[in-house]
């Protein structure tokens, strides 16, 4: 069954702006959602440069290029070491945060 589009359909996802969120939080979060779907660091900064994914593009215009392009790179190294070595990134080998 396939749903017909409306224009005003109250499924549709909205992001909204909190004023005391943590944007490196929201970065990290972002980044490590999209590499758990299977997504390389390349295509994660797209969603960050293109001024069309509203959320993304209001970190890369607050904290720069360089930033944005420097925790992708860091946050898929850490997914790729923990997935290579069967290990969960950010925790140590008992299962507790690392510091």
């Amino acid at each position: 069954m396939t749903k017909e589009f409306e224009p005003e359909d109250p499924m549709e996802l909205v992001a909204v702006e909190l004023p005391q969120g943590d944007i490196d939080q929201l970065l990290e979060d972002i980044v490590q959602e999209y590499l758990f779907m299977g997504w390389g660091p390349q295509q994660i900064f797209f969603l960050f440069r293109s001024p069309f994914y509203g959320a993304t593009h209001q970190i890369y215009r607050q904290k720069g290029e360089a930033y944005v392009k420097t925790r992708i790179q860091s946050l898929a190294q850490q997914w790729q070491r923990g997935w290579l070595s069967g290990s969960t990134p950010g925790l140590s080998e008992g299962g507790k945060p690392n510091a």
